[in-house]
């Protein structure tokens, strides 16, 4: 015969299939019983299924059932009789799939709101949700966000008090040190734009060259160090912004009737000419050593800065015609007297100091080697 679970020969006669174990016996519902577990047909004397070896329906409900199943003693059980199986059995009424999907939907047997919260009209829900809320809808509730916020506040605004009243006292030499690396990295940018005497008075280095040193000489590395500064204090005065505006500036307003004009716009070419001779007096303030291999290089500064200076001050004197003219008179009447000082310096120190400036740039020298 063929076994209708497998489909594999079997013997006649035979109730379970060998292969698969499916009961393959009368096909009498009164005569066998299914497993739980994987739905084998089970005969009527099983105590487990010989497909899967669960125990058979009704085994645990008998006495040291439980015990000799832990132990693996199922070998050992007594074989159910029909009888036993009638009265052990459990028997589940079978249940529709319409049923079984009512109580799915049903919001009773899944919610906790009771039915008359569920019916109760949506104002007295409303009310009941502001005492005991929703469960499955619970109210959001931004504490965390808002502590989080104002701690970030708090800790920015901390840092900015901290950073600006500097309790430890640690930021003026933190300033110190940055002005120190910039002037080392920008030594010509260290000037003011409006090239002021007191900024000018400086090396740079927050020292007035001018004013007596207790340390005595310089070495020759300090003064190559001030002779640099002073280089690029004199190729500052020579940008557009310094004697290129004292020009443009001579140029546009030197004819102008109102004789405050005229004054405001010759205060850059004073301006400037001072700053030159703080330069100047710097130069010769260098307490130098007298043997040292720099002598040549502070000559040559001091020239670039009588040079410089000369062309500015043949501005300044042209100025000083232009604002000696009263307020109201005809200034074009005064052009040739205004421009005479201009005419009687000449060209002769631009002409110089283009000439030598980049020649004359300080090099360090190597004082064995002089």
């Amino acid at each position: 015969m063929i076994c209708p679970h497998c489909l594999k020969t079997i013997g006649d006669g035979e109730t379970f299939c060998p292969h698969c174990h499916g009961y393959v016996g009368p096909a009498n519902t009164d005569e066998f019983v299914f497993c739980e577990g994987c739905g084998a047909r089970l005969s009527l004397h099983d105590r487990t299924c010989p497909k899967c070896g669960r125990p058979a329906p009704g085994i645990l409900s008998t006495d040291s059932s439980s015990s000799d199943l832990a132990a693996g003693k199922t070998a050992s059980f007594p074989r159910l009789t029909k009888s036993l199986i009638q009265t052990e059995a459990p028997r589940v009424e079978p249940v529709s799939a319409g049923r079984v999907l009512d109580d799915s939907v049903d919001p009773s047997s899944t919610n906790v709101l009771s039915r008359e919260d569920l019916e109760a009209p949506r104002s007295r829900r409303r009310k009941a949700r502001a005492v005991d809320e929703d469960p499955y809808h619970p109210r959001r509730r931004h504490w965390g966000k808002l502590v989080a916020v104002l701690l970030v506040v708090a800790l920015a605004g901390g840092a900015t008090a901290f950073v600006t009243m500097d309790p430890l006292g640690v930021m003026p030499g933190f300033y110190d040190a940055f002005r120190a690396a910039a002037r080392e990295a920008f030594p010509s940018r260290q000037l003011s734009e409006t090239g002021d005497s007191d900024n000018a008075a400086t090396d740079g280095s927050g020292v007035n060259p001018t004013e007596p040193q207790d340390s005595g000489p310089l070495t020759d590395d300090e003064v190559f160090d001030k002779l640099t500064i002073i280089y690029h204090q004199i190729d500052s005065y020579n940008s557009d912004s310094s004697i290129g505006e004292v020009i443009d500036s001579f140029n546009s307003n030197y004819l102008l009737s109102d004789l405050t004009a005229r004054t405001e716009a010759s205060e850059s070419a004073y301006a400037l000419r001072d700053a030159i001779q703080t330069t100047i007096d710097q130069i010769d303030a260098l307490e130098a050593p007298e043997d040292t291999v720099y002598r040549e290089d502070i000559d040559h500064m001091r020239q670039l800065a009588e040079w410089m200076y000369g062309r500015v001050d043949q501005i300044c004197d042209s100025w000083d015609v232009s604002l000696s003219i009263p307020q109201g008179e005809s200034m074009s009447s005064h052009n040739d007297e205004i421009l005479q000082p201009m005419r009687e310096a000449g060209s002769d120190d631009l002409t110089n100091f283009d000439t030598y400036f980049y020649q004359w740039e300080p090099e360090r020298k190597d004082s064995a080697a002089e």
